[in-house]
């Protein structure tokens, strides 16, 4: 990399805080447009963020994903940068029945809403009617009444609707997966929007073959390994002179900048000084939004002991100890396979601190095995044996603090519009403040979005 040049040699020059997929998607999209980027990473040995791709030891053929998973078919960003270094997308849809310990659902295909008739546990389509209606009242919903939906939790506004309690704990079963802790905490418009305004799987449709932290590695190395900096935490920002310059916990701050894009989770916003000061309803938006607690564990076994479903891959949604349980490795080849769980809320952090892995990997394995037995005609597996067992919890993760945002009843609006405001010169990206919260896809999305606003704002 060439000496650092500051903002008034005339180059134009941004500092990038934070190297996940949207700091790596500004600072990417800056090059493109010739700037010099230098990109700020906190955590002192990987790059991504929350995308987290992960390979067994004992199977380095097998990749499982212990952090951002799927890539939906509306994902237009994503799959642009996919398609322009050369990767590839490879189906991730998945078959699901419920098991609350005792008996099990059907299968469910991948398009789906779980609420459809099962015979199995005497379901009718009541719960499937009322839901097609709320969606069909909320398609004539305007910018106010969406606003009102927004002051009610998600559970709330389908007990409104009519749902019984039996529909409503189903739906709170799937759905908090989506949200990182129960429907009960979150806003009724980010359940509406999270499941009117998106496809029939919820996006829930492919990755990148490989793992998806290829694409981080892909951006890296089109940024320029030199230009990004790891173990790089920034505690202040400084906006004075017409430029950006920023201060480290440690080693030496780099070169002032023209403009700044500022891509961390809000919550890390108040672990840093800043000069001017963020405005108050900024700081006070950045002080509320909390992170969805959830662990992803994944656990390595011999052989694959659990069943192919009809259309695509096998999970199951139970009241368990593992929430929601997948196989990760559906369509990769060999005889060993990867199951995850995808524990949230207080379960996530209780087994997340649990000591003993092995009997983490255990109550996951008897999970599954229970749900597999209680199918009718369904050999029993067994004593499947683990091989290994990886878990992350993204709440206890330094610097991040959750696996993604979790927007409250009422926060929808009031929280996130002041932190995708601009501070001067630093503009702010990250999932947390895009339409397509949650996914990759909008941490992409505000990468792309800050760094427009960066190159439109020199130009001014």
């Amino acid at each position: 990399m060439p000496p650092a040049v500051g903002a008034a040699s005339g180059n134009r020059r941004c500092l990038v805080i934070g190297a996940g997929l949207a700091g790596l998607s500004a600072a990417w999209h800056l090059v493109e447009r010739g700037w010099e980027v230098e990109v700020l990473e906190a955590h002192p040995q990987r790059l991504g963020g929350r995308v987290c791709s992960y390979s067994f030891p004992q199977a380095p053929e097998l990749t499982c994903e212990l952090g951002g998973e799927w890539i939906g078919d509306s994902h237009t960003e994503m799959k642009n940068l996919v398609a322009r270094f050369g990767l590839e997308l490879v189906d991730h849809h998945y078959s699901f029945c419920f098991w609350n310990g005792q008996v099990t659902s059907r299968w469910y295909a991948p398009t789906d809403t779980g609420l459809e008739a099962d015979p199995p546990r005497g379901w009718d389509d009541t719960a499937l009617r009322l839901w097609n209606a709320f969606e069909a009242e909320y398609g004539r919903y305007g910018p106010d009444r969406i606003q009102e939906l927004d002051e009610v939790d998600w559970w709330t506004c389908l007990a409104l609707r009519g749902l019984s309690i039996e529909a409503l704990l189903r739906c709170d079963s799937m759905f908090a997966t989506d949200f990182g802790e129960s429907i009960r905490h979150v806003g009724g418009y980010s359940g509406a929007s999270e499941y009117f305004d998106s496809n029939n799987t919820d996006e829930g449709d492919r990755k990148i073959r490989g793992g998806n932290s290829l694409l981080v590695d892909k951006l890296a190395e089109a940024i320029g390994v030199g230009s990004i900096r790891k173990g790089a935490e920034v505690t202040l920002v400084r906006q004075h002179g017409g430029e950006v310059s920023v201060g480290l916990r440690s080693g030496s701050s780099p070169a002032p900048a023209h403009a700044c894009v500022c891509a961390i989770p809000a919550p890390r916003l108040r672990h840093i000084t800043w000069d001017p000061p963020l405005p108050p309803q900024q700081q006070s938006a950045a002080n509320q939004l909390q992170y969805a607690r959830i662990l992803k564990t994944a656990v390595l076994y011999e052989q694959r002991f659990w069943p192919d479903p009809p259309t695509a891959g096998f999970s199951i949604v139970t009241n368990r100890d593992t929430d929601f349980c997948f196989d990760s490795t559906h369509g990769q080849q060999g005889t060993q396979g990867i199951l995850c769980s995808y524990a949230i809320g207080d379960k996530a952090d209780d087994l997340a601190t649990e000591p003993a892995s092995d009997q983490v990997a255990q109550w996951i394995t008897n999970d599954v095995i229970g749900t597999i037995e209680a199918m009718a005609g369904a050999p029993s597996p067994g004593s499947p044996a683990t091989t290994d067992i990886k878990r992350q919890a993204w709440q206890l993760e330094p610097g991040i603090g959750g696996a993604y945002a979790l927007f409250r009843p009422g926060q929808w609006f009031t929280v996130r519009r002041p932190l995708r405001q601009p501070h001067v010169r630093v503009h702010f990206a990250g999932e947390h403040l895009a339409d397509q919260q949650g996914f990759m896809e909008g941490a992409v999305d505000t990468g792309q979005r800050a760094a427009a606003e960066v190159d439109a704002a020199i130009h001014r």
